[in-house]
């Protein structure tokens, strides 16, 4: 009994990804660098879902890099719509409270400030010290054209949800 509620479960599974895939509202994408490591490693596939609805602080998004055309980039969302947001000492704060990153593998370098409007988010690498890039050099990034990361797929020893 439990083997066919498994092979359903997995069939309507794979109907859902499928249809999803089929009218564009999910997306799979490759990880090719090390910039979200330990989250995200290179090699990983994971799914997306575009983004409908506002980002939450923590969500691992795909986007399309500002300056190169075609270009994607995957990282995560640190400052939200209408906050400002800081790197002080190593560590961001966001309209004056510290953050919480437990994701971040190291502490940063440097110091920015971005205040920002309720069209733009800030996004950061969790491994900071080989990253490619990402709002300290990009600047605030606009909301548009976002999609959230919600699973790795492959390898298939870390298939599960990226946090």
């Amino acid at each position: 009994m439990r083997k066919s509620r498994a092979a359903g479960a997995a069939l309507v599974g794979g109907v859902l990804v499928g249809f999803g895939l089929w009218h564009g509202r999910l997306r799979r994408f490759e990880v090719t660098e090390h910039s979200m490591s330990p989250a995200l490693q290179d090699g990983d596939y994971v799914l997306a879902t575009r983004l409908v609805s506002a980002p939450l602080r923590g969500d691992v998004v795909v986007f399309p890099h500002p300056r190169s055309p075609g270009f994607l980039m995957i990282k995560r969302v640190i400052g939200l719509p209408g906050e400002t947001v800081e790197l002080e000492h190593g560590q961001i704060v966001a309209n004056g409270h510290r953050l919480a990153e437990p994701w971040a593998k190291e502490a940063m370098a440097g110091s920015h400030k971005w205040k920002l409007d309720g069209r733009h988010l800030v996004v950061l690498s969790d491994n900071r010290t080989v990253s490619t890039e990402d709002s300290r050099q990009l600047g605030p990034l606009p909301i548009q054209d976002l999609w959230r990361v919600s699973l790795r797929y492959w390898p298939i020893d870390r298939v599960g949800r990226v946090r």
